[in-house]
């Protein structure tokens, strides 16, 4: 799905991840986040960066940057979106219907 997530937009999925980006920058129900498809050891074992907006503010109220987290995410396909060094990236792009904090990296 992270190579081509236009081919799973609409499928229902629960992803795993820890918050890289959470602030003033990304809103209030969106965030950056690093996932995977199962639970990681390690932090760095995150390894899809991916755009996360909340179906509604309240799902992400007690997210903030560093946290791991479980997601029940639908799939809204590709995002791009323009880096603070000037550049442009592509990422997968989900909303989240249920988030689960289990934890905090930080």
């Amino acid at each position: 799905m992270a190579k081509t997530p236009d081919k799973y937009i609409g499928r229902k999925f629960i992803v795993y991840g820890v918050v890289t980006q959470f602030d003033a920058a990304t809103g209030d129900d969106q965030f950056r986040a690093n996932t995977a498809a199962s639970p990681q050891d390690y932090q760095f074992d995150y390894d899809v960066n991916t755009v996360v907006e909340a179906y509604d503010s309240a799902v992400a109220a007690n997210v903030v940057e560093d946290d791991y987290v479980t997601m029940f995410i639908s799939v809204d396909g590709s995002f791009s979106y323009d880096t603070q060094i000037g550049g442009n990236t592509t990422v997968p792009k989900f909303t989240a219907h249920m988030i689960d904090v289990t934890g905090s990296a930080g």
